[in-house]
């Protein structure tokens, strides 16, 4: 599938040319970071919710991140993600059709033919306001239609835990997905604001579990502080998957270990600019060079694909080329890695790009 860059972006870049990064895999986007600016606001006037801006352009400005416009990742959650995305992504219609339209959508405009979307259920429940198999069935749902809609898709769902509640609440989700496993669930994933009475040993019982149940197991580690979470979640974990896992690059032994476990890394470059999570485009440059370095398996993911400004998988993949982060060939080799590393079941098309 060829790619032209947009004539809009065109003058950022250092020339204009088609790529051909093939069909694509997608392995870590957020429902809630998924719903384009524009159908946020329409929800919030379909539904009477009060927004913090009158005019819809200050409120894309005021959710949108880029590489220019950037914010701490914890003070986007406070500030935006939990008070605005979540409730506007929250009940079963907006699920479902959040879930159909990020899924389709990533096929007809990008290519990507393998996508897995994760959410935390309690979240897009609005707390606890709508039964949480209601959410669930609401997302399998719009992940169906889409399936029906394209058939050269693939796709699964993976449910979150957030290092924000409680051991209990987080046992309510790890027990919804291996209920829905057969319909589509492939994954567990601890995500959330960072927490210092989260502990993964705490959690080894619901990884067992998980495990035992067939589903996959990825966590959020390594993204915004040092690297001794990833070592705590590798030992307790067991990840087959780490999502950002970024700040390996800066533990000589982490990196062995990775390598060692085969573990794979969902890396998200655009967002980590975007969240302040490294200080810029070099530091991410000298991220991604001591990764390939040292052999560490991953892949490129969007993260949040549209409230991050050129976050599209086709976009980002450009902007990697042109500011010499990373080459074609090598952004193809990361691109299969996503392919071999997917918790989605492998038949029909998916052998192919195997």
């Amino acid at each position: 599938m060829l790619y032209t860059l947009p004539m809009e972006k065109a003058s950022k870049t250092k020339s204009v040319k088609q790529y051909d990064f093939g069909p694509l895999a997608e392995l870590h986007s957020h429902l809630g970071a998924s719903v384009n600016p524009r159908v946020l606001w329409e929800i919030a006037h379909d539904k009477g919710i009060k927004l913090p801006k009158r005019d819809y352009h200050e409120f894309a400005d005021f959710v949108l991140l880029s590489t220019e416009r950037k914010m701490h990742l914890n003070d986007y959650f406070k500030e935006v993600y939990h008070p605005i995305l979540d409730p506007l992504t929250s009940g079963t219609h907006a699920v479902e059709q959040a879930t159909y339209q990020t899924i389709s959508g990533g096929y007809r405009t990008n290519g990507i033919v393998l996508m897995e979307l994760r959410n935390n259920l309690i979240k897009h429940a609005g707390g606890i306001n709508y039964d949480l198999d209601h959410v669930a069935m609401a997302m399998l749902r719009g992940m169906e239609r889409a399936l029906l809609a394209y058939q050269g898709l693939s796709a699964g769902l993976i449910f979150c835990m957030a290092r924000e509640f409680d051991i209990e609440l987080n046992t309510h989700i790890v027990n919804k997905a291996i209920k829905y496993h057969k319909r589509g669930v492939v994954g567990i994933d601890v995500a959330g604001p960072g927490n210092s009475e989260f502990h993964f040993k705490d959690y080894t019982h619901l990884f067992d579990r998980a495990r035992a149940a067939g589903l996959g197991v990825t966590v959020h580690a390594g993204e915004q502080k040092d690297a001794d979470d990833m070592w705590e979640a590798l030992e307790f974990a067991q990840p087959s998957r780490i999502g950002h896992g970024i700040r390996c690059a800066y533990d000589v032994a982490l990196m062995k270990e990775l390598v060692k476990r085969d573990v794979v890394l969902e890396v998200c470059p655009l967002s980590n600019i975007a969240t302040k999570a490294v200080e810029g485009i070099d530091e991410m440059r000298h991220i991604l060079r001591t990764l390939i370095e040292n052999k560490v398996k991953f892949c490129i993911n969007t993260d949040w694909p549209e409230i991050i400004e050129g976050c599209h998988l086709q976009q980002q993949f450009v902007f990697l080329v042109e500011n010499d982060l990373m080459s074609e060939e090598e952004i193809r080799h990361c691109n299969k890695v996503g392919f071999e590393a997917s918790f989605v079941p492998r038949r029909g098309g998916l052998e192919a790009y195997l």
